[in-house]
């Protein structure tokens, strides 16, 4: 039997403790200074967690068990049209956008919830080579709809969100599409076609245009696209703020931009753009016709500029945060959405979007005038017009001085009176416990639409107009 050698154990203890000592100390030297290894190393950890959580995460969708990307839990009774009373139209039909029956889909619905006609939409059957995109979605499960318009032949206009806006025709059949990363927005141009939210990827071995942030980044822009389908013009959004004089704005952030600063890929985040119409602009006179009014979420700012000349002519950061879906008001107005709370109400897990019971119900919709500055808010953060969304969300002005509002995580799109009285309401119910999100919803009259005989045509579409 060898004989223990003290010696030996004292020697390989005492040189562990060093190493493991140097590593630390190491580690700490590095962690103060932010160090490119340190960086490097730390980037790989992040990585590591998060493919392990997205794994996890996506087991439910990729095997088709359950649409867990699409679900949240309810916070609300009933399901499908819950209130439906008597001062509502029943010569209107509501466009719903979201998850229903196992995949994406759009309907047009009555006010008592029979459908009038849908449109199941699958990516990878309508972009069948998504190789433009730089993260092309995995399945049909990995991409939802953001924006959403009808046309008055019965046609549809809507965003894959970050992948491509497609334009299908009454029966279904696609008219055109356009292999782009669009995404939360389409709204009908005045003089034709469309004002849609894009995006153009910086990737790291490029030269930033914008200094002093680095790639890889996104570029948001604004598109106006053509009735066919085709791109007239690329509006770039931190371009129109550096050549407005605004890049302090954009740099604002607490952010240090030292050489080694890690960037969330996001310089601004756009999440609408709103058309300022001829009957309108003669309430808003710092404004002419046509003029652009855009939402950038992550700096709580609201900003309106000419297309053609790219002058900003107003901008205001708040009382909003995190806001969605600004409108012109015909009053001399504009009305957002204000979610009015920030996304670490989800929590610190990765990829975590459940908005939770306890989570407070604050949001809100606002209106503020530009030529007052004068904000309040219309609807919400009193007893009973409690509704949440931490993301997302939309608000519509209806003919009657009300309100059509999609609370995208209740899986609800309810509408109020001018008093703020709730006189529609639609639950997207999935289970006892749980409901699947809704994008978007709009209100259209009947009289909107040329077809009016939805139920004649011989499509599965038709078919099931005819028996609900």
């Amino acid at each position: 039997m060898r004989r223990f050698d003290a010696s030996k154990f004292l020697f390989f203890t005492a040189s562990i403790i060093i190493i493991l000592g140097f590593t630390f100390i190491l580690g700490l030297y590095l962690g103060g200074h932010k160090s490119p290894l340190y960086m490097a190393v730390l980037d790989v950890k992040h990585q590591v967690e998060d493919s392990f959580a997205t794994l996890f995460g996506e087991l439910p969708t990729l095997t088709k068990t359950s649409p867990h990307q699409f679900l949240q839990p309810a916070k609300y009774e009933g399901e499908g049209v819950t209130i439906n009373g008597p001062s509502s139209n029943d010569y209107e039909f509501i466009l719903l956008a979201g998850f229903f029956d196992g995949g994406n889909e759009i309907r047009l619905i009555r006010r008592d919830g029979s459908i009038v006609n849908r449109w199941p939409v699958k990516f990878s059957e309508i972009f069948e080579d998504a190789s433009y995109l730089i993260h092309p979605p995995s399945t049909d499960w990995n991409v939802d709809l953001h924006g959403v318009v009808a046309l008055p032949d019965g046609s549809i206009v809507f965003n894959f969100e970050d992948s491509g806006l497609v334009k299908l025709d009454r029966d279904g059949a696609v008219a055109w599409k356009l292999a782009m990363a669009t995404h939360h927005s389409v709204e009908i141009a005045e003089d034709g076609g469309f004002w849609v939210c894009g995006v153009q990827y910086h990737d790291e071995n490029s030269k930033s245009p914008f200094p002093p942030f680095k790639p890889p980044f996104e570029e948001d822009t604004v598109l106006r696209v053509s009735e066919d389908g085709q791109v007239l013009q690329e509006i770039s959004v931190p371009r129109l703020l550096y050549d407005n004089g605004l890049e302090a704005v954009l740099t604002a952030n607490g952010c240090s931009f030292d050489r080694d600063t890690w960037f969330n890929e996001e310089v601004v985040h756009l999440n609408k753009v709103a058309e300022l119409s001829r009957d309108s602009a003669n309430n808003f006179p710092m404004f002419a016709p046509h003029d652009l009014l855009i939402s950038l979420r992550g700096r709580n700012l609201l900003a309106v500029f000419s297309p053609d000349s790219k002058k900003i002519k107003w901008w205001k950061i708040g009382p909003w945060k995190r806001q969605h879906d600004p409108e012109f008001s015909p009053d001399g107005s504009i009305v957002v959405f204000n979610n009015n709370i920030y996304r670490d109400a989800f929590g610190m897990r990765p990829h975590d979007s459940q908005s939770y019971s306890d989570i407070p119900r604050i949001t809100n919709i606002m209106a503020c005038n530009p030529a007052t500055d004068e904000c309040k808010v219309l609807y919400g953060g009193v007893k009973g017009q409690e509704f949440l969304s931490v993301i997302r969300g939309k608000v519509e002005l209806t003919a009657r001085n009300g309100l059509l509002i999609t609370e995208f995580e209740g899986g609800r799109v309810f509408e109020t009176d001018e008093n703020g009285r709730i006189v529609w309401e639609y639950i997207n119910r999935y289970d006892e416990n749980r409901v699947l999100e809704i994008t978007e919803a709009r209100i259209y009259p009947a009289s909107y639409f040329s077809e009016t005989d939805w139920g004649s045509q011989e499509n599965s579409w038709g078919r099931l107009s005819k028996t609900q």
